[in-house]
């Protein structure tokens, strides 16, 4: 069990999701799934500003203090101009990312910027973060640097995560709930199963969950259940114990 760990992730935690991210939070307590990887958005535009939640303010102070971890998930999750990058950025960008690829519209000194402001925002709340993971994991490789030089340790892409300031990365299969549309989810699920297939390989694991429309998804709920089975199989971490594990 202790070689074989499994990452368990909510994305998108937010004020307009508030609720749905208490919800999943508690179908995960159900199953045992603790601790687990919160990736926070301090500004997203859609509804209120973080620091303008108590509630949720609270519940992310409580699963810090149960020794769940916090990652910055962007500043506002949002696109904020037209795509940059190489032909096929922008194209992996528009289909899988759209309107969340925030930091493929913005360039380094404006992304330097974000990274800091949204630090800062969780460091003001309480909440301490070591690692951040761009909003539909898309950011051009520069995104490294920039986070190695404002001391950040990780960057979480899809299928790694990438010790910044070791320049060691590690390959995690996956299998996730993304909150998409019916004909994205069907993608996502048929990777999820490659992705599972290859998975005793490997010594980590991750199980992504987004908020939207959790409640009512049949997918998530399909999800949550091969996530009850990997929680008797593997042991619950964070990015941070996880990349302590590999030191």
């Amino acid at each position: 069990m202790e070689s074989r760990w499994l990452i368990v992730s909510i994305h998108d935690v937010a004020p307009a999701f508030g609720d749905e991210v208490q919800q999943l939070l508690g179908s995960l307590d159900a199953i045992g799934a603790r601790p687990r990887v919160l990736k926070v958005v301090p500004h997203s535009p859609s509804g209120p500003l973080l620091h303008e939640a108590p509630a949720l303010v609270r519940l992310l102070q409580e699963e810090t203090r149960a020794g769940s971890e916090m990652v910055l998930h962007g500043y506002t999750h949002r696109a904020s101009g037209p795509f940059q990058g190489s032909w096929l950025t922008r194209a992996r960008g528009r289909l899988f990312a759209g309107s969340a690829a925030e930091f493929l519209t913005v360039d380094s000194r404006e992304a330097a910027a974000r990274l800091e402001a949204g630090r800062a925002a969780l460091r003001a709340l309480g909440i301490d973060v070591q690692g951040f993971c761009a909003p539909g994991w898309m950011a051009p490789p520069w995104i490294y640097a920039s986070l190695r030089r404002l001391g950040f340790r990780y960057y979480v892409g899809m299928n790694t995560v990438l010790d910044v300031q070791r320049g060691r990365a590690r390959w995690l299969p996956w299998a996730g709930y993304m909150g998409a549309p019916p004909w994205h989810e069907r993608l996502i699920w048929l990777g999820s199963a490659v992705q599972m297939a290859v998975a005793p390989r490997f010594p980590a694991i991750k199980v992504f969950l987004h908020p939207q429309q959790a409640r009512s998804s049949g997918d998530c709920q399909r999800v949550l259940r091969l996530l009850a089975r990997l929680v008797r199989e593997r042991r619950p971490t964070t990015y941070a114990a996880l990349l302590d594990s590999y030191a």
